[in-house]
């Protein structure tokens, strides 16, 4: 059997009392009743100082108990009792001065203010005059004993106070660090729930921007073999052969996504190296077969722009690139990149086609708001729309880094 100080008992009783709060006020209760029986003048209803006596003691032991639930009624009550305890009663009891300290300490721990600081007065007041209307033994030294006794009590009556402040802070603190805790779990909660909402945002961007341009190329690429074969059949091979390494570039950046989100730890997911602005050019050869004239125009180092920049800028260039295919077959695209000092300016630009298409929307919309979010995850700005000067549509980006 575990000892009544061990750890683990002190913390079931803790459980106990904190699911069933009335349980100390009974035992209190109980033990002032106690006090009240073992102390002077015994309990009877032989006279009727121990009638009252008795009363007060059963009174005050019974108020006690709903010290919790009717702080200020249990202490009225008390209150009351003790005042008929100094009237009858001709002497200072123990039991009286218990409860004294006890509806002290009550004050501090069950009140809010004022009625706090009002109950706390009327029980000096009350010990005050239970000193000073006390019958001494010896006449000549009355006042001195009394002066004792009321600094005495005076000084029990602070400490139980101060004792009460001391439990009221501390549970102030504990409730205040339930709730900072409550609050942080919350929040966590709700950033996780943003992570989350954010990751599957950056996957399906990341599936299509992947998919939707190999795709998109692949079928573009499919249609321009009937070109080539009327214009230039000898280049039909290298058409399917490009139809082939964008069909299996495609697999894998899928498998490699896939692996990233499917590994816990980074470092074990399959890395391939992330296409930058260096590589539009690539890009651009890709597209060579079909029907659209791409030109790429470069202005600065762009080794010099950083690989998250660059990766922005290059889903940037395709997914308009794709976009420009899909909704302009046959118009004339240009791709301009120039490189600042700390920034980078990226424009691709259709005129009309007469095989314009409408633009669906949903899926439109999906990609210019993919590519703005690439834009302001670096700072930078991205419009998209019509040209007035060509009739085509533009989609102009900058994007610019931190200074190293």
């Amino acid at each position: 059997m575990e000892p009544f100080t061990a750890p683990a008992t002190r913390g079931r009783l803790r459980v106990v009392w904190q699911e069933r709060p009335w349980i100390p006020d009974v035992v209190l209760a109980v033990l002032a009743g106690v006090l009240g029986a073992i102390s002077r003048p015994t309990l009877s209803f032989a006279t009727p100082e121990q009638t009252a006596y008795s009363i007060v003691v059963f009174g005050c032991s019974t108020a006690l108990i709903f010290r919790r639930l009717r702080p200020r009624l249990a202490l009225a009550v008390v209150g009351v009792l003790l005042v008929v305890h100094l009237v009858v009663v001709q002497e200072l009891t123990v039991f009286a001065g218990a409860v004294c300290l006890i509806g002290a300490y009550t004050t501090q721990t069950r009140l809010l203010p004022p009625w706090r600081w009002a109950y706390v007065a009327a029980i000096y007041i009350g010990a005050g005059v239970a000193v000073f209307t006390l019958p001494t033994p010896a006449p000549g030294t009355e006042w001195m004993i009394r002066l004792v006794i009321a600094a005495a009590a005076a000084a029990l009556i602070t400490v139980a106070v101060l004792a009460g402040i001391v439990r009221r802070n501390r549970k102030a603190r504990y409730e205040d660090a339930l709730e900072r805790a409550a609050f942080l779990e919350a929040r966590q909660a709700v950033e996780r729930r943003l992570a989350a909402v954010e990751e599957r945002t950056r996957i399906a961007r990341e599936m299509h921007d992947v998919l939707g341009h190999s795709l998109n190329t692949i079928a573009i690429q499919a249609e321009g073999v009937r070109y080539v074969l009327r214009t230039d059949p000898q280049r039909t091979d290298q058409v399917l052969a490009d139809i082939g390494r964008l069909s299996r570039t495609a697999v894998d950046d899928v498998r490699d996504l896939i692996s990233v989100l499917a590994t816990d730890d980074e470092g074990k997911a399959p890395v391939r190296p992330t296409p930058t602005l260096r590589d539009v050019r690539e890009l651009i050869n890709d597209l060579q077969y079909t029907k659209a004239a791409i030109r790429l125009h470069v202005e600065g180092d762009l080794t010099s722009i950083p690989d998250q920049v660059g990766l922005a800028g290059y889903r940037i260039v395709q997914e308009s690139l794709t976009n420009a295919l899909k909704y302009a077959d046959g118009a004339a695209v240009s791709v301009r990149i120039l490189v600042h000092d700390h920034a980078v300016e990226v424009t691709i630009l259709n005129t009309a086609s007469g095989e314009r298409h409408t633009r669906p929307r949903g899926v439109s919309h999906h990609g210019i708001i993919g590519m703005q979010e690439r834009a302001r995850a670096l700072g930078g700005t991205l419009t998209a729309g019509p040209d007035p000067n060509t009739g085509g549509w533009v989609v102009a980006a900058s994007l610019p880094w931190r200074q190293p």
